[in-house]
């Protein structure tokens, strides 16, 4: 009863996952070399209520 085949994803669920890991290698790669590239991004640092 024991079944051949393997549950396997699909290639869309493949190619989306790499395409995430991807992105986070290019994020640190740009970090690495253009350090002030995201200096002016917001980081959600706490601010005083006027």
């Amino acid at each position: 009863m024991a079944s051949t085949g393997k549950n396997k994803p699909g290639p869309i669920v493949l190619i989306a996952i790499s395409i995430i890991v991807l992105m986070i290698i290019i994020y640190f790669i740009l970090l690495m070399y253009f350090p002030n590239l995201f200096q002016s991004l917001d980081m959600g640092k706490v601010k005083p209520v006027k």
